[in-house]
């Protein structure tokens, strides 16, 4: 093996060693009744759950718009920002809060509530994403690689129906190459399966 050949080996093995390895997967549901053409405009709420930096969680809540908008460019977007800005000024922010933990605990949408919250929104649905499961290990030597592991969960609820319209899970996972790293930042994971979940909306 010459000189040349041993320095692109060294540089394989460097990036392998800095990469480490990562997957994702996906499961989708979609109510029976949803019809993408009568989705004309969405509000996107801040993702939940999450002990993210404000940076990286306006650099979430921006790439789920950025993915619902490059798969339908016609679809009018309600920022988190703006959406939670509305409520504020229409007293109903504690209300939205109410309904998300009712929801996180029946899995079953206010009906009521939801319709009061899209009506001051002026949007057909909404889309809410949460960490549901986060999981951190470091690297110990000779025993096991960093991990890191969540599972993200968007979900987009029709505010005339009341119901679920589509929901998407995904479970991001990023591995150090050896025992010796720690664990990936959690940020890494999320992306990995939030860009699992991009490429299967539903519009």
């Amino acid at each position: 093996m010459n000189r040349k050949q041993i320095i692109l080996l060294g540089y394989v093995l460097l990036l392998l060693l800095v990469m480490g390895c990562q997957s994702a997967t996906i499961n989708t549901y979609s109510d029976p009744s949803f019809n993408k053409n009568k989705i004309t405009k969405v509000a996107v709420f801040p993702i939940r759950n999450t002990r993210l930096a404000p940076s990286e969680s306006m650099q979430i809540n921006r790439k789920i718009m950025q993915g619902i908008n490059s798969k339908n460019p016609s679809i009018e977007i309600v920022s988190a920002q703006k959406a939670l800005e509305i409520l504020n000024q229409q007293k109903l922010a504690d209300d939205w809060a109410d309904f998300l933990e009712d929801y996180s605990i029946s899995g079953f949408p206010n009906g009521e509530i939801l319709f009061r919250i899209g009506d001051a929104l002026g949007v057909d649905a909404i889309i809410q994403g949460e960490i549901v499961n986060m999981y951190q290990v470091d690297g110990r030597w000779g025993n096991n690689s960093g991990e890191t592991r969540v599972t993200v969960r968007y979900t987009m609820l029709g505010v005339d129906s009341g119901k679920t319209l589509w929901e998407a899970s995904s479970d991001g996972i990023k591995t150090t190459a050896t025992t010796l790293g720690k664990a990936p930042a959690l940020i890494e994971a999320i992306n990995l399966a939030q860009d699992k979940i991009i490429q299967n909306l539903p519009f």
